[in-house]
């Protein structure tokens, strides 16, 4: 990708992002409605993360930067996440097969739904952008299914390890939000708390609040195996919170 192509890339994204919280501001004087909102935001999201990966393929080619080394919890995060897809309990919580047999929009049957997200999560650890493509067709339908925002977040998250700070900074506050619309959709799927928990830790060093998180995923009481590596997840945290007197 030529450097004009790259220039006209970063200018979307800026425009993209500056448009969302413009769309915040509007929402919060009364300047738009919820269902409009949602619907702009949704947009704006979608092109941003495209655009995101078009930025990611065109800098592949340009001289590599030193790379950077995810710290161990990242690690650990990622190996509960691979564990728990094909354990079958994360997943297991989706409203996507909770609800089978319902329609989405569009008069997509739940049961297509259901092999896109199949599909995906054998994805997960061996092509994450062919995962990510699966989870981005399941939201074009349903864009507040959880498992979806889920994992498409935290693709967009580790993908963005080896970027420039500000292209981090970027997918780091898409990936946080779009959890926070997972747990808002469905407060019982244990999977965004895990997540945020990684990112709070990672990216945003706060520590407390990835305590917190690990504790919310805990409490829905995770299979032996799984409790586990969170449970080593959160001693590898460091302070660990105190509980006041």
């Amino acid at each position: 990708m030529n450097p004009d192509r790259l220039a006209d890339l970063e200018d979307e994204r800026r425009f993209l992002l500056r448009s969302l919280r413009d769309l915040d501001a509007e929402l919060a004087a009364g300047d738009v409605d919820r269902g409009d909102y949602d619907t702009l935001r949704d947009g704006y999201t979608k092109r941003a993360a495209d655009v995101l990966r078009d930025i990611e393929e065109g800098t592949a080619a340009l001289p590599p930067a030193p790379a950077r080394r995810w710290p161990r919890r990242l690690a650990a995060i990622t190996l509960i996440a691979v564990v728990a897809a094909g354990a079958g309990w994360f997943v297991a919580h989706s409203s996507g097969q909770r609800l089978e047999g319902d329609e989405i929009t569009g008069g997509v049957a739940r049961d297509d739904t259901a092999v896109l997200l199949a599909q995906a999560r054998a994805l997960l650890g061996v092509d994450p952008r062919g995962a990510q493509a699966l989870y981005e067709r399941v939201l074009a339908e349903r864009p507040e299914h959880p498992e979806a925002l889920t994992y498409s977040a935290w693709l967009l998250f580790t993908a963005s390890g080896g970027a420039s700070d500000e292209l981090r900074a970027a997918a780091v506050a898409a990936a946080k939000q779009q959890l926070a619309r997972a747990v808002a959709a469905d407060a019982s799927y244990p999977d965004p708390y895990c997540f945020l928990a990684v990112i709070a830790a990672n990216a945003d060093e706060d520590v407390t609040t990835a305590h917190a998180e690990v504790e919310r995923c805990l409490a829905l009481d995770p299979p032996a195996e799984i409790r586990a590596l969170v449970e080593q997840f959160a001693a590898d945290l460091d302070p660990t919170p105190t509980t006041a007197p």
